[in-house]
């Protein structure tokens, strides 16, 4: 059952009820069966597993989000070696209104490829707060949460066909997604082409012709972008940002983000003015 709303306190709208960060998580035994009686998601930060329900057998990594539904049976777990998660646990009715309307219907339970650094950053945040206690406060939450959701379900793209052409507008947007994915990890460039379905040496061209950059420069940029995030939102030491962000070690982040800004990491944190 779902939270008392009749309570005095009580969400009208929603509310997250736990949110938390699991390390090394194991999971339950494969073709486990289960049934949540109300609303979660998980964000893989690390590990790879995968996640089968009736209509859907898919691998999930670092970047993967899974949305569960209540009363949907399902299973989902980490490969051997467990993975690391953020987790949310959340009810209410404008998340059943949301499902009703087709937003969080059960077709969408997955979203793969989010960058890892500030979608790990931005659960975290349900994570670290302490439950608010007021009514208004708790739908504001649950009503960020739900933000939150659909934003990312909003980065889903429609399955393309074995064999069909991508067009422009498709290949461009699916490069751009798998150029923006987990920074901290090295990514074959070669296997991007192949993931969109052209030549290596025709899909460098185009994308520069079509971007103005090269791929490679796109996803160091981005690189940048996602550093710049977490010393704003932060308070990661620069070392742990230059991790996070797929630079070899923090005189690396340095000395790209003073060619970048004209500024050291931490005097652009002092003042990112």
């Amino acid at each position: 059952m779902g939270p008392d709303r009749s309570q005095p306190g009580a969400a009208r709208l929603g509310e997250v009820l736990v949110a938390g960060r699991i390390t090394g998580g194991g999971g339950l035994p494969p073709g486990t069966v289960r049934r949540h009686p109300t609303w979660g998601l998980t964000f893989v930060t690390s590990g790879s597993g995968r996640y089968r329900d009736a209509d859907h057998d898919e691998a999930l990594g670092a970047g993967s989000l899974v949305l569960v539904r209540p009363s949907h049976p399902h299973w989902y777990g980490p490969d051997r070696g467990g993975w690391d998660e953020h987790f949310v646990v959340f009810d209410g009715p404008v998340f059943e209104l949301a499902r009703r309307r087709g937003a969080l219907g059960p077709g969408r339970p997955l979203v793969h490829g989010l960058p890892v650094a500030r979608w790990g950053h931005r659960l975290a945040t349900f994570g670290a707060r302490r439950r608010p206690s007021s009514p208004d406060a708790r739908d504001a939450e649950a009503l960020e949460l739900l933000a939150l959701v659909l934003e990312a379900l909003a980065t889903v793209r429609p399955a393309r066909s074995p064999g069909a052409p991508l067009r422009v507008a498709d290949w461009l947007a699916r490069s751009t997604d798998l150029l923006s994915g987990d920074l901290a990890e090295t990514l074959d460039l070669r296997g991007v082409a192949g993931e969109v379905g052209l030549p290596y040496e025709t899909w460098r061209r185009r994308f520069r012709a079509e971007t103005g950059t090269s791929p490679y420069a796109y996803r160091a940029a981005r690189r940048l972008d996602a550093a710049t995030e977490l010393l704003v939102h932060t308070g990661l030491a620069v070392r742990d940002v230059a991790a996070a962000t797929g630079f070899s070690d923090e005189r690396h982040l340095i000395r790209r983000f003073r060619a970048a800004t004209g500024r050291t990491p931490r005097a652009f944190r002092d003042d990112p003015r």
